[in-house]
């Protein structure tokens, strides 16, 4: 077999599979670990070599302790997760579904493995860019719990789930172990003798690094912790008892009136509007329990419990205000306000009267966004790169949505603060931007009808938003998450989103021998290797969110769409029309 090896991995020296844990300071990292070895009897010790690019390796030098556990083959599904996780995922247990357990300061380790070494650090050896370290076993504990179970092996995690991976592997062996593709090569080439393999240049080729290579990579950090919103767990918790809720407003409060009614038929439903004869019509089409005119009248209700404010945005500080002078619950409609200032009063006002100030943000409930959420930080398109975001269409915007005093801005104002709470829930906390605005169409706007942004990260990735109100833009995906080893398209309450996972594992590799190249790229077509998920439910989070608020008051709680998530989507929008104004890259202090 290493006879005809062409990388170091061909050679299959790693084996059994462990995980290596370390703490420094308040941080624990944990590291799948497929090539460690004993390096003496008396006094035991073994040799680990971690790569570089990972926390744990830094943490491991400054601690100058780590453990090894031994996972038991049952345990093949956790190690696969945990091997997919990015580098820098700050809770790589939690991922893989472990409890990371402590039982003497400073040696972190996983409770439920074979059998762990708890060793300390004698000697480090920089090697390149994985790091020879030798330990010293100080006690080796042994779970009783999985005595006689046989420990994983690396070559049975790796593309154990693609249809035929058994085969495809099996086929694999026998091509490199016949010399088949070395003949080929020689056939192509110039018909001369065998070339023989250059195992360090191939390596490094497929996965190596040089030292300015590793600082370029670095210089993004270590740990990511950029993200600091999770999406909800699913499905929301229902209400514990009947809600009086008024929704005030009686254009966009209608489609928060028939989510009320799909989300807890139970609620009791109020209408507030300033027309009392379209208000009364209204009431009775939704077979309302009550409406008012005025929003005071709706305050003064005793039996209206928290107001859905679905009103001009300049208002909305007003309106919150006095409704928790009143004793209400407030569910605002993004954005939050038209000023962080007015953000800021609302959410004091709510601190004082004890009572709930959620934002009306549905991106945060929506079940695709939240399901590729979760997958991105479990690593199914490996390291995040690029967010698009593409939003709106041709609109004929009248009436206070047309002056930006009262809208806030323009279309970014109107649409962009959704994409902004998904770029936050997807990928993280932006530190700078960039808007390119072009040129005006609908010039009875006071806002903008368009606008280009690009929001930058320190930790290494860009997200490209497009809102409009006057160009046609066809069938897109409104989210395009991608990276390194894979993509996802999210289509607007399409009810599912669609995964491209990046080819790999032996059929890919199979795959690339083909020939012509004409029927290779047919073979690799990114169609071909297309996933497509359904979601259960509508796919667009109004439903979820009003849920979601409903819940908040019958448990007492805080909501998982708060007010100050909402005054952060506004500050980023408003850095966005800094730039927009000023021509130049803003910054997005924290």
């Amino acid at each position: 077999m290493i006879a005809h090896a062409r990388t170091i991995w061909d050679t299959r020296i790693q084996c059994v599979g462990g995980v290596i844990a370390a703490r420094d300071g308040d941080d624990t990292d944990i590291y799948f670990s497929a090539n460690f070895g004993q390096v003496s009897l008396d006094p035991p010790r073994i040799v680990i070599n971690p790569n570089r690019l990972y926390p744990i390796e830094q943490m491991i030098r400054s601690s100058g302790r780590f453990t090894l556990s031994i996972l038991s083959e049952s345990q093949r599904e956790e190690a696969c997760r945990l091997y997919r996780v990015p580098r820098r995922e700050v809770h790589k247990d939690e991922i893989a579904g472990w409890r990371v357990a402590e039982e003497e300061p400073g040696f972190p380790f996983v409770p439920d493995s074979i059998r762990t070494l708890f060793c300390v650090v004698e000697s480090v050896l920089d090697t390149g860019d994985h790091t020879m370290i030798v330990g010293r076993v100080e006690r080796v504990r042994v779970n009783p719990a999985r005595a006689g179970e046989m420990p994983v092996l690396y070559g049975n995690l790796l593309g154990r789930n693609e249809p035929g991976e058994a085969a495809l592997r099996w086929l694999r062996a026998l091509v490199m172990r016949s010399g088949a593709i070395d003949l080929l090569r020689r056939w192509k080439g110039n018909r001369g003798a065998a070339v023989r393999p250059d195992i360090a240049r191939e390596t490094y080729l497929g996965g190596g690094l040089t030292e300015p290579q590793i600082a370029d990579v670095l210089k993004h950090g270590g740990f990511d912790r950029g993200r600091v919103l999770t999406p909800p767990a699913w499905p929301p918790a229902g209400a514990r008892r009947s809600i009086g809720i008024c929704v005030v407003g009686t254009h966009w409060g209608l489609t928060h009136c028939q989510s009320l009614r799909k989300a807890d038929p139970h609620a009791r439903l109020f209408l507030c509007g300033r027309d009392g004869r379209r208000t009364a019509r209204l009431a009775q089409s939704l077979k309302a329990d009550g409406y008012f005119t005025g929003l005071d009248a709706a305050l003064n209700d005793t039996r209206v419990e928290g107001v859905c404010l679905a009103m001009p945005h300049h208002l909305h500080r007003e309106a919150a205000e006095a409704a928790f002078a009143a004793g209400k619950h407030v569910l605002v409609e993004k954005p939050i306000a038209t000023r962080v200032e007015d953000a800021s009063r609302m959410i004091e006002a709510a601190r004082q009267a004890g009572k709930i100030l959620m934002v009306a943000e549905n991106s945060h409930f929506r079940p695709s966004l939240g399901m590729v959420a979760r997958r991105v930080r479990a690593g199914d398109i490996g390291e995040p790169l690029h967010l698009l975001a593409h939003m709106g269409g041709p609109r004929r915007v009248q009436g206070w949505a047309a002056e930006p005093g009262k809208m806030g801005g323009g279309a970014f104002m109107d649409l962009g603060v959704h994409y902004v709470r998904a770029m936050r829930l997807l990928f993280g906390e932006p530190d700078a931007v960039t808007a390119f605005r072009p040129m005006q169409i609908d010039i009875h706007v006071g806002g903008e009808d368009g606008l280009q942004v690009v929001f930058e990260s320190a930790r290494g990735w860009q997200c490209h938003m497009l809102a409009t109100w006057s160009a046609h833009m066809g069938s897109l995906p409104d989210l395009i998450v991608t990276g390194d080893r894979g993509a996802f398209h999210l289509w607007p309450q399409a009810g599912y989103y669609d995964f491209y996972p990046a080819p790999s594992g032996v059929r890919a590799e199979l795959i690339g021998y083909v020939r012509p190249y004409s029927l290779q790229a047919k073979l690799m077509t990114p169609r071909r290797w297309r996933q497509r998920v359904r979601c259960s439910v509508p796919d667009d989070g109004y439903i979820e969110e009003m849920r979601e608020f409903i819940s908040a008051i019958s448990q007492d709680r805080a909501p998982l769409s708060t007010g100050e998530d909402g005054k952060r989507d506004l500050e980023i929008v408003l850095r966005a029309y800094d730039s927009m104004q000023s021509g130049a890259r803003e910054p997005i202090p924290r």
